[in-house]
């Protein structure tokens, strides 16, 4: 699947449930609607191929549905679903979880398994299909039925960022960097499933570019743009990787170099070294501007901080 655009509006009125039904199913699993044949519903689909995952962005009118054995047996491969809600309120009941979603809030959910939804209000939404095995390279821990996910601070608001942000940005992923842009989100998923597993050999491109920052701080041509380039992603896709972190890729890094600085103005057998030269050293191109980043982070300039510490 590639992508595409569909709206319920462009459908003769008395025929929009059953092209709602057909539409749903085609991009988003297959799905029963309780929806009333000639019903005037309301919907908008936009959907996009992302390396095997699909991403669906998902505008609708209050409505209800729900997947069950016929179902399920009609569903071409096993999947999960990652569902954010941007706006409105959705009821999702999966086995023994009941989650009532808003705004932020977001659910894994499982294509193998009954699950049945109600949409209170106009929703907006995103979901990224994910394929059973993806998932499973990602977590050693699959989950059973659906989850709700914390989307507010950690991996989750990064996960929630990223996801919000590869809906607006899918269009202009070239084909060949699709898989990654869905990759770095699963790998965040399984984190998130599993925060104590083992990274995955080859997943875990978030860590991987940590690793690589803190190997390479005293690099003065460590900029995000050079990292991207490392990694083989777009400098756009390395700043949503970040995205909903709090911070951007260069103030870590400064913030990192900082930090290495202040360790070596403390170290005693350091004492012979200027702080012109830890600077440097520690990858900044201009000793002046490190000193004032080290007095904003500090609240010392660099040699009142060494000198405190030879008290």
């Amino acid at each position: 699947m590639t992508g595409g655009t569909w709206r319920s509006t462009d459908v003769p009125q008395a025929l929009r449930a059953e092209a709602t039904r057909a539409m749903l199913s085609d991009v988003h699993l297959p799905w029963s609607l309780d929806l009333p044949d000639r019903a005037p519903h309301d919907c908008r689909l936009e959907w996009h191929g992302l390396g095997g995952c699909t991403i669906v962005e998902c505008r609708s009118a209050p409505l209800s549905g729900f997947r069950e054995a016929p179902d399920i047996r009609r569903t071409e491969g096993d999947h999960f679903g990652l569902l954010l809600v941007l706006s409105g309120r959705e009821r999702v009941r999966q086995g023994d979880v009941v989650a009532t979603l808003g705004p932020g809030d977001m659910l894994l959910w499982d294509s193998s398994r009954p699950i049945r939804f109600e949409i209170v209000n106009a929703l907006h939404k995103v979901t990224l299909i994910v394929p059973r095995e993806r998932l499973a390279r990602a977590a050693s821990a699959e989950p059973r039925g659906a989850t709700q996910l914390e989307s507010r601070g950690g991996l989750g608001a990064l996960a929630a960022g990223h996801l919000a942000s590869l809906s607006k940005v899918a269009a202009d992923i070239p084909a060949g960097h699709a898989p990654l842009a869905a990759d770095i989100l699963v790998d965040l998923l399984g984190r998130m499933l599993d925060p104590v597993a083992p990274s995955p050999a080859g997943g875990d491109l978030f860590g991987r570019l940590l690793r690589h920052i803190e190997e390479n701080l005293d690099d003065p041509e460590l900029t995000p743009s050079r990292i991207a380039a490392r990694f083989g992603i777009s400098p756009r896709y390395l700043h949503m990787l970040w995205s909903g972190s709090g911070g951007t890729v260069a103030t870590h890094i400064r913030s990192r170099r900082l930090d290495a600085m202040r360790r070596d103005l403390a170290d005693p057998r350091l004492s012979h070294r200027s702080i012109t030269d830890i600077a440097l050293g520690w990858g900044f191109s201009d000793a002046a501007h490190a000193s004032r980043a080290f007095s904003a982070a500090f609240g010392h300039s660099p040699s009142a901080y060494r000198s405190s510490r030879r008290e």
